[in-house]
């Protein structure tokens, strides 16, 4: 088989389980994620209705740690997931756990909101983790089957969203809207920048489970290519990139920093969602900015988010 033919069929597979790991992974409010590779018989999720749908983060992306969790396990259980509310800054101050921050840079008024804590569970699948490393070309023998059945759990605590100017109303949380993404942006909409603020998640996971692996099995099937995915997870532990959710269309990407922290900046296709996502993090918080407007804007909002 052709070197091109492999990356042909990786590419195809990877758009496959990535549609499956969408399809499979808890919406907000579940109880119960549905199956994901053994029986492929994926269950619909109910409707969410407790609090408002979250403004979209790059290209209608998700958070890396539903989908590391997707590749590891048949079955998550969501164990506590509190809804998003809109706040004052002065409010969220009291209900996180660090000093949220504004964007200095921008005058106009911003929405604040806390993001909801959610907790979610798993038993490691040795088969299925095999299968997928396997089919990305990547050696199975770093995968024990002493881990089959280990618990995994992530736990993200309460985070904080500033946005500010004309943002495109929020997408109801469903299935259809995961899957398809964000509408085009507007011209209205490049006056929208977003900051999201979190801390880092408490990760249990058993100490032989490959996370290096895993995290860049999940960049890949999310869009990022090979040298992509390694340069994502040089910058970020474990632990904080499980509570980034990188772009979906990555056109290209830059090292740089804010302030004394080194930061990632992606720039998507543009065509649908932000036109960037730079993601940082700065004493314990891990931090993501997106923007409508132009990329170069990015570090320079970012950096008047300093304490």
């Amino acid at each position: 088989m052709t070197n091109a033919t492999k990356r042909g069929r990786w590419t195809a597979y990877a758009l496959a389980v990535t549609a499956i790991v969408l399809l499979s992974i808890p919406l907000s409010g579940e109880s119960l994620g549905a199956r994901f590779i053994a029986s492929l018989r994926i269950a619909r999720p109910a409707p969410v209705s407790a609090g408002p749908p979250s403004l979209a983060s790059a290209a209608n992306s998700r958070q890396l740690d539903n989908v590391v969790l997707g590749i590891l396990a048949e079955t998550t259980v969501v164990a506590g997931d509190a809804p998003d509310r809109a706040v004052t800054i002065d409010s969220a101050a009291r209900l996180v756990t660090f000093r949220p921050r504004l964007l200095h840079a921008r005058t106009d008024s911003a929405a604040v909101s806390i993001v909801g804590a959610h907790s979610t569970g798993a038993r490691v699948s040795v088969a299925q983790l095999r299968t997928l490393l396997s089919e990305a070309g990547r050696a199975v023998d770093s995968v024990p089957m002493s881990i089959d059945g280990a618990p995994v759990s992530v736990t993200v605590p309460a985070g904080v969203r500033v946005a500010y100017g004309n943002c495109p109303a929020p997408q109801a949380n469903t299935l259809a809207a995961q899957l398809n993404g964000p509408p085009p942006p507007t011209a209205q909409n490049r006056s929208c920048v977003v900051l999201t603020e979190t801390p880092e998640p408490a990760v249990h996971a058993p100490p032989a489970l490959d996370t290096a692996a895993v995290v860049e099995l999940a960049l890949e099937l999310t869009g990022m290519s090979p040298d992509q995915a390694r340069d994502f997870r040089r910058l970020f532990s474990w632990r904080e990139s499980l509570v980034l959710a990188p772009p979906r269309f990555m056109r290209s990407y830059e090292m740089v920093h804010v302030g004394g922290a080194p930061g990632m900046l992606m720039v998507t296709a543009g065509r649908r969602g932000p036109a960037y996502e730079l993601a940082w993090v700065d004493t314990g918080v891990v931090f993501a900015l997106t923007g409508y407007g132009s990329p170069g804007d990015a570090v320079p909002l970012a950096a008047s988010a300093a304490p």
